[in-house]
């Protein structure tokens, strides 16, 4: 890998895990605040993710198993958010119903 191939890389990388932050940030804030503009903005760094997942996917020389590493990751996020929203919504409840 030459150090061009580095540095494209890791700035496709670094955007791949940025996007995951900012949809994991725009979701729990939309639900919090009850903005569903922020919530489509959140699915909308989703969707921005996984493009950047398939240009590293397709256009990086990472060896078969960190593609797969990157393809599967990108899958899962998709549920992060939510499923922690409904664990901390449930957290929440539970303390509110305590003695």
């Amino acid at each position: 890998m030459s150090a061009t191939q580095v540095l494209q890389t890791a700035c496709l990388l670094g955007l791949f895990v940025l996007l995951a932050g900012c949809y994991g940030v725009l979701y729990g804030l939309g639900h919090l605040r009850g903005r569903r503009e922020w919530v489509t903005a959140g699915f909308v760094a989703y969707g921005v993710q996984c493009v950047i997942a398939l240009a590293v996917l397709f256009f990086t020389p990472l060896v078969a198993w960190w593609k797969a590493f990157i393809g599967l990751s990108c899958a899962l996020y998709l549920a992060i958010p939510p499923v922690t929203w409904r664990y901390l919504t449930r957290l929440h409840r539970m303390e509110e119903h305590k003695p």
